[in-house]
């Protein structure tokens, strides 16, 4: 499995993934031409996509859904009520039959690998987070999610790799010049994991076979990288965890990542 995370923030989320000869999406938020310019960095020419899973019909991460579709015809994986929300103008441009429905809990079964919808927890229609797993090895993807319920822990139990959230400093934010309204709305339970929600989320669900762990959806305006992860280590510390038996970095808004190959 080949993990290329090109984008993660509020301005674009797309994550490019090879899984043996598959070659898959998480997320169509990048415009056409920053999509093919963030694969062509990395020395990757697409002539091709299997298949695109959509978290959540928020524009950071469908915005180029409908071009993708018209280029690549790709099947799109995403909940029901996540594709009533796409809108009108996206609707119109991607054929019904491109569409398949997921099911949270009900494994997808594909070309030597599985996926695992599982439901999130924002301010969209049926949002949803994605496992997947390729022989012995897994990626945990979820970003856009007020909190993730205890009972649930086990659907993100012992990954190789999470791209988690982390999105916010509450102080940060409290501070920061955003209508309070939409303070309210990142904080709550259908909002965004903040650094501290996100590093115990973490702590309650890595494994021994974690090595490995990308902080996503990084707010540029009420976060820092350094913030995110000061907080992570603090939190590591205080449990027990020993800091240096985990590569934890940063997913970045506006450039891509170095491949990731589990």
């Amino acid at each position: 499995m080949k993990i290329h995370i090109l984008a993660s923030g509020s301005k674009g989320n797309c994550t490019y993934i090879e899984i043996g000869n598959h070659k898959i999406l998480i997320d169509a938020g990048l415009s056409m031409k920053q999509f093919h310019l963030r694969l062509a960095e990395k020395g990757i020419e697409l002539d091709r996509l299997d298949a695109v899973f959509i978290t959540h019909e928020h524009s950071d991460h469908i915005g180029g859904l409908a071009t993708l579709f018209r280029k690549y015809h790709m099947p799109i994986y995403l909940s029901q009520g996540t594709c009533r929300n796409l809108g009108r103008m996206t609707l119109e441009k991607i054929d019904p039959s491109g569409f398949r429905f997921t099911e949270f809990g009900t494994p997808i079964l594909l070309n030597g690998y599985s996926v695992l919808p599982f439901m999130t927890y924002h301010d969209a229609l049926e949002p949803s987070g994605y496992r997947f797993t390729e022989a012995s090895k897994s990626l945990v993807y979820m970003t856009d999610t007020g909190y993730f319920p205890e009972n649930k822990f086990d659907l993100l139990r012992n990954a190789d790799l999470y791209i988690i959230e982390s999105n916010h400093d509450p102080d940060l934010l409290l501070d920061s010049e955003r209508p309070w309204l939409l303070k309210r709305r990142i904080l709550d339970d259908q909002g965004h994991l903040s650094n501290e929600d996100s590093a115990y989320l973490m702590m309650n669900v890595l494994g021994e076979n974690t090595k490995q762990i990308i902080l996503a959806h990084l707010s540029e305006e009420c976060n820092t990288e350094d913030d995110a992860l000061s907080t992570y280590q603090r939190v590591f510390k205080k449990q027990g965890l020993v800091w240096d038996d985990f590569k934890i970095v940063c997913a970045k808004q506006n450039q891509s990542m170095d491949e990731i190959i589990l």
